[in-house]
């Protein structure tokens, strides 16, 4: 099969296509299933430069990548879930750079019909990421008043959505060139964080989404009211911040659940959800587009914001197509 792997950490430089990876064998309880996209995260950008070593090593050599979207090629003996055919997307614990995988039954749900493959790749780490935030740490409910730092983002996006959809009242901060993109999806007031300090808008929050960190999560437990809470996925919360203001923090880490990815699930297939897709390369060019992510570079035609998604099914060298 096809596959990017590493053997040393590094940077994009170390990203190695190969055509004669081993189609992984399947157990009883699990299904193969033929990857047509993945989507690049700032996860495994971190892991392979060697920055998280420590707490997330790796065996080399290593295939990248935690999202994948595809169809069902072949079926363990146990499996009752699935059929050849399927189409089926969710997240892996690693190696989604490849043009074939092994997955357990139960670690899979239906793709949204709604969706292409390449949309459908961009959910699951970005969409587990703000549901959880959101839910299993912020507590989210009807009526309460969020404030999302970073969210024009990948996670952010998914956020405001998410939390539109549930009830809640949604303050959102971006640079000047997405603050339209946060009408569009849905945030009640955009906040421009080149012009605007957002302290001097925001009061007496339930929820602070914090994706940004430093100075900007510092800044952020003023806003909340007594008993809310702060809940971040950029480095550890500031416990004397969050007594000063009476309020609570914490840092998370996403977990692959499949009854929050039903969740988003169903609100992609009522068409509540915009996608956004910046740019698609082809699996061969993963490390061009690995580069356009570590160095924030903008195509012409292109908006400043978006995920950026791999196509494992063509293989053609120059393949590259914006998605504005």
């Amino acid at each position: 099969m096809n596959a990017i792997r590493i053997y040393a950490y590094g940077g994009p430089e170390v990203l190695k296509f190969e055509t004669d990876v081993p189609v992984p064998e399947i157990k009883e309880n699990q299904v193969l299933v033929r990857n047509h996209a993945t989507t690049v995260n700032h996860l495994e950008i971190k892991i392979t430069s060697g920055k998280k070593k420590d707490q997330m090593p790796v065996d080399f050599p290593w295939i990248p990548g935690y999202d994948f979207a595809g169809i069902v090629e072949k079926t363990g003996e146990k499996v009752t879930s699935f059929k050849e055919g399927d189409e089926v997307y969710f997240k892996t614990n690693g190696g989604t750079y490849a043009s074939h995988l092994a997955v357990d039954e139960n670690m899979l749900i239906k793709k949204p019909r709604n969706i292409s493959f390449e949309e459908a790749a961009t959910v699951p780490h970005v969409g587990l990421t703000a549901w959880q935030g959101l839910f299993t740490h912020g507590k989210l409910g009807g009526g309460k008043k969020v404030l999302i730092q970073g969210a024009a983002g990948a996670v952010g996006a998914f956020a405001v959505q998410i939390a539109k959809d549930n009830g809640a009242y949604v303050y959102g901060t971006a640079s000047t060139d997405d603050i339209e993109f946060l009408k569009i999806i849905g945030a009640d007031v955009a906040i421009d964080y080149h012009k605007t300090d957002f302290t001097e808008i925001v009061k007496d929050v339930d929820i602070v989404f914090d994706l940004v960190g430093g100075e900007t999560q510092k800044k952020s437990y003023s806003v909340l009211k007594k008993g809310g809470i702060l809940v971040t996925t950029v480095g550890p919360v500031m416990e004397e911040e969050a007594r000063k203001y009476g309020v609570k923090a914490t840092t998370m880490l996403v977990k692959p659940n499949l009854e929050d990815m039903k969740h988003i699930t169903r609100m992609i297939e009522a068409d509540k959800i915009i996608f956004n897709i910046k740019s698609v390369y082809s699996l061969a060019n993963a490390a061009e587009a690995w580069e356009e992510v570590v160095s924030k570079k903008t195509h012409p035609g292109e908006p400043t914001h978006g995920q950026i998604v791999l196509d494992v099914i063509n293989y053609r060298e120059d393949y590259r197509n914006p998605k504005p």
